[in-house]
């Protein structure tokens, strides 16, 4: 590790204490730090070297190495280079090195080298688009690679101040595409690869009776009332190609007559001869379709021959391997679903040696996982479980991973790692130094940021206590309900509710009916008010004022022991006061 260069971890006095020691071997501690606090005082704004230079000039007045000379050492020089250069990445290496060696110890200041080299220019060398690109990364890790890529190529031919100003922008207000986007539309284009780019064991996969899936009379089409114009022509050009002996207009009218039901279209197709002597040459597709029930459908339809080809030749290694294990009494039996003459193959064992069928241990422990368990015992009941290889047998690669994540995540929380954060959204933990704020994750998954303080997304620039939640909604609104049904009366007669305006305490709703505003007791005339009962005049605002913070108090104290973030009965004397 670089001694000269400032660590983050130590307070800045240890740091130039560290670097003078090294300098100024025979000069005490006392004097050490009694220079660091002379320049911190002085100017406490200036640049680290510019105050390394300055703790330079005072300790050389103590004879430790004499005068100080009129250029910077090796060791500043090293460290004067590597900032600059970070800042001017196209800059000539030999060029700033010399640069640096001839500053003058006591204009040692990284700002207004900078500053010089920005109005008197510097040589420069033909940088490589991949190293702004990697540059790019470093500085927004959360941004669409691909994007930052396109900018490393426009950036690379401009001058620095560019990349300087994009960075800038880019950082304060967060308007570029996000990584998160840019995996989704990857995994996205994947899915469509694999029937775009046939890959027929990944289709089987996905479809391990595709006949019956595809021939279903269950089956929604792909093509209806809210499909596209470019979706209808991605289908018709695929039968113009499939079916190139065939006239367009025979296959026009079949795609009308089916209701675009490709399925249907083919069968019918395939039963039409030829009507023409030489195939139609191929078309292009005109439009890259996103329909993935459309490219699922054309995919089996288009390789419908090479897929019966490889079920049958599956279907004749399976008949061989079963009757071979039949003659060596190798069959087995399934201890969860029953199932008689598994072959070797399809057996699946718990850790003690039960047997199960793929199907039994996927479905077993995927409702495990689902449940949150991260262990996993025999469906047999015989204290033993399956082992991690056999779940990487049975489990699809992503349901893998997760588990795998999963298992990582609670083994470090028993470590009790210092500063191990769980992101609130998914099982992502990772460790992060006190002082930042958002936890990014970096789940593929997930790549959520969120407020490490309240554990929601995160909110910046506001704070935690600026954001309210649907938790703090709802208290919020029941606090103002409480406090508007002790503001309103309802009258005893025809349950209309109303509040006073002004005037005595007899009030008389439109029904006829009569009661009193502070006690809603039924009157029939003014006996009721009167010196030992309610008052016929009272302060309207007082005695609101008085119900509406005897509501809120009833409320909170329902609501119990919660934080109410925004409470409404705050500042409301001020109201009535008003």
């Amino acid at each position: 590790m670089d001694p000269f260069e400032p660590q983050r971890a130590q307070p800045p006095e240890e740091q130039y204490a560290n670097v003078l020691r090294q300098m100024f071997p025979g000069v005490t501690d006392e004097i050490v730090y009694d220079v660091i606090n002379i320049v911190e005082e002085d100017d406490p704004a200036a640049s680290y070297l510019a105050k390394m230079a300055k703790m330079q000039n005072l300790m050389s007045g103590y004879g430790a190495w004499g005068p100080l000379p009129a250029t910077i050492s090796e060791d500043m020089v090293d460290l004067y280079y590597k900032n600059l250069m970070e800042i001017f990445p196209d800059a000539d290496p030999d060029f700033m090195l010399e640069f640096c060696r001839e500053q003058p110890a006591a204009m040692l200041d990284l700002d207004a080298a900078v500053q010089r080299l920005v109005t008197e220019g510097y040589d420069r060398v033909e940088l490589d688009p991949l190293l702004i690109w990697e540059q790019l990364k470093d500085a927004l890790p959360d941004a669409d690679p691909s994007y930052l890529k396109k900018e490393a190529v426009r950036l690379v031919s401009l001058p620095q101040q560019e990349l300087h100003l994009f960075l800038q922008q880019a950082i304060e207000t967060n308007d570029y595409p996000t990584m998160k986007e840019y995996l989704q539309n990857k995994k996205e284009q994947d899915d469509l690869a694999v029937y775009k780019q046939f890959d027929v064991d990944k289709f089987l996969e996905i479809f391990p009776n595709p006949d019956k899936e595809f021939n279903s009379p269950d089956r929604v089409n792909a093509l209806n009332e809210n499909s596209t114009k470019e979706e209808a022509e991605y289908a018709l050009t695929f039968l113009y190609n499939n079916y190139g002996f065939v006239r367009k207009k025979y296959i026009d009218m079949v795609f009308k007559y089916r209701k675009a039901n490709l399925v249907e279209c083919c069968e019918r197709l395939d039963k039409l001869g030829k009507n023409m002597r030489k195939a139609r040459a191929q078309e292009q597709y005109k439009a890259d379709i996103k329909n993935v029930a459309l490219l699922q459908e054309i995919a089996y339809l288009k390789h419908r021959k090479l897929i019966k080809r490889v079920l049958k030749l599956r279907d004749e290694d399976y008949k061989l391997l079963r009757e071979e294990a039949r003659t060596y009494n190798l069959l087995q039996q399934c201890q969860c679903c029953f199932e008689e003459e598994l072959i070797p193959e399809e057996c699946y064992f718990c850790m003690k040696g039960c047997v199960f069928c793929k199907q039994c241990v996927k479905a077993g422990t995927e409702n495990a996982i689902g449940d949150g368990d991260l262990r996993f015992p025999c469906f047999n009941n015989c204290d033993s479980e399956f082992s991690f290889q056999t779940l990487q047998m049975v489990l699809s690669n992503k349901t893998l991973e997760k588990l795998v994540q999963k298992i990582a995540s609670e083994e470090a929380k028993k470590a009790n790692i210092q500063g191990l954060e769980t992101c609130p959204f998914c099982d992502f933990a990772m460790i992060l130094p006190e002082n930042e704020k958002i936890f990014k994750c970096i789940n593929q998954d997930c790549l959520v940021e969120s407020c490490r303080r309240c554990r929601h997304k995160s909110h910046v620039p506001l704070r935690c206590e600026e954001i309210e939640y649907d938790e703090d909604v709802r208290r919020r609104t029941y606090i103002e309900n409480k406090m508007t049904e002790a503001l309103t009366r309802t009258c005893h007669s025809c349950k209309k509710v109303f509040v006073k305006d002004n005037g005595c305490n007899k009030m008389t709703c439109q029904c006829g009916a009569m009661q009193c505003y502070l006690c809603g007791a039924a009157v029939d005339n003014y006996k009721h008010f009167g010196a030992n009962s309610c008052a016929l005049f009272s302060n309207d605002n007082e005695v609101n004022l008085q119900r509406v913070m005897s509501g809120a108090q009833d409320a909170k104290r329902e609501l119990g022991d919660v934080e109410i973030k925004f409470d409404p009965s705050k500042d409301i004397q001020k109201f009535y006061n008003a």
